[in-house]
C-alpha cells in the first residue's frame, strides 16, 4: 500500500501504525493528516470500534476502510458510522488507485457489487446519476458533501450556519431527489454515481 500511495503526483506523506493506539497517536500529534486508511483487523481493536476511536479523535479526518471482509452488513455499518471509503484488500492496484483519487476528490468509493446490489427502483426513471446529483440545489449538495464525510447534523448545522432543522429539511429533499431512504442509502448512491461533489 505505501508503494501505492508513493506513485502518487505529488507525492504524499505517508504515515504508519500497526496498531489503533498507534494511529491515535500519529492523529493526535499531526493535525494536518488528511486521509486515514484503516484496516478493521487491529491486534488490539476489532472491526467498527476501530473507526468509531478514530472518528471521535479526528473528526475532520477522511477514514477510508481497508479489509478483507466482504459481508455486507459490515461495509453498511461502516458508512453508517462515518467512513468515506471501504476498499476491499483483494481490489487491484488499478482500483485501489481509482478509490483513492476519488476520494481525495470529495467522492466515496464502495465496492463495485455493493453499489450494484443498490436498487435501480430508488432513482429518478430516465435520469442518469450525474443528472440527479445536477438537480440538487447549492446548498442541498453542501449539506452531501458534509454527509459523505461522515458529519452528524449538528456539525453540518455550526459549519453551514444554518439550524438543525434546516439541515433536516435539506436532507429530507437530498432523499427525495436520490430516491434514497436515510443517509446511508444517500452514500450509497453517491459511490454508486462516482461523482465528487466538491
Amino acid at each position: 500500500m505505501v508503494y501505492l500511495l508513493q506513485s502518487f503526483d505529488p507525492q504524499p506523506e505517508v504515515l504508519e501504525s500497526e496498531d489503533l493506539h498507534g494511529a491515535e497517536v500519529l492523529l493526535s500529534s499531526d493535525s494536518d493528516i488528511d486521509l486515514v486508511l484503516l484496516d478493521l483487523k487491529l491486534h488490539d481493536s476489532k472491526g467498527v470500534y476501530s473507526l468509531l476511536k478514530l472518528r471521535k479523535q479526528a473528526p475532520d479526518t477522511a477514514i477510508v476502510v481497508l479489509s478483507g471482509e466482504d459481508n455486507a452488513d459490515v461495509i453498511h455499518s461502516c458508512i453508517d458510522n462515518g467512513a468515506m471509503g471501504y476498499i476491499s484488500k483483494a481490489a487491484t492496484h488499478d482500483e485501489l488507485l481509482d478509490a483513492i483519487k476519488l476520494i481525495v476528490a470529495g467522492g466515496v468509493y464502495l465496492p463495485k457489487d455493493i453499489t450494484a446490489s443498490y436498487s435501480q427502483a430508488k432513482r429518478g426513471i430516465g435520469k442518469s446519476n450525474a443528472e440527479l446529483l445536477a438537480s440538487l440545489s447549492s446548498r442541498q449538495r453542501e449539506v452531501l458533501a458534509y454527509l459523505l464525510q461522515g458529519k452528524p447534523n449538528k456539525t453540518i448545522s455550526e459549519k453551514m450556519n444554518i439550524s438543525q432543522n434546516t439541515v433536516k429539511a435539506h436532507l429530507s429533499g437530498i432523499f427525495k431527489v436520490l430516491g434514497a431512504k436515510n443517509r446511508t442509502e444517500a452514500v450509497y448512491f453517491a459511490a454508486r454515481a462516482g461523482v465528487p461533489l466538491g
